[in-house]
């Protein structure tokens, strides 16, 4: 008996690939953000407002705070998959060639009456 399985093994190196490759260009992307700030900060603040400039680190260092405050802004939400099995959403497409394109006409309707009613 083998102890696993040649496909479990390939999936894994893939995955551990994947991760690593993930986390430098992360951190590739992150350096570059950090070069393009100092850039624009001191392109465009010490002339504005008078401010000093600031070295690479520093606004690599920007980049970092602005992350920690601000957060991701929802990018990492899921996205929900419209034919996921069991939760009803694989009878969009049916729906929406029976009722769904009636239902948006019909409102259509209505809010073109109601505009021209209320001028």
């Amino acid at each position: 008996m083998h102890g696993q399985c040649n496909f479990c093994v390939t999936k894994t190196r893939r995955i551990l690939i994947q991760i690593s490759l993930g986390l430098i260009l992360s951190v590739f992307f992150g350096l570059g953000f950090g070069f393009f700030v100092m850039l624009l900060w001191n392109a465009l603040l010490p002339d504005i407002w008078g401010w000093k400039e600031i070295t690479y680190w520093q606004g690599a260092g920007l980049v970092i705070l602005s992350r920690l405050l601000f957060g991701s802004h929802g990018y990492h939400k899921t996205e929900t998959n419209p034919k996921a099995e069991g939760t009803g959403d694989q009878y969009y497409e049916q729906w929406w060639e029976k009722e769904g394109l009636g239902s948006v006409e019909r409102y259509s309707k209505k809010k073109v009456r109601k505009e021209e009613s209320s001028d």
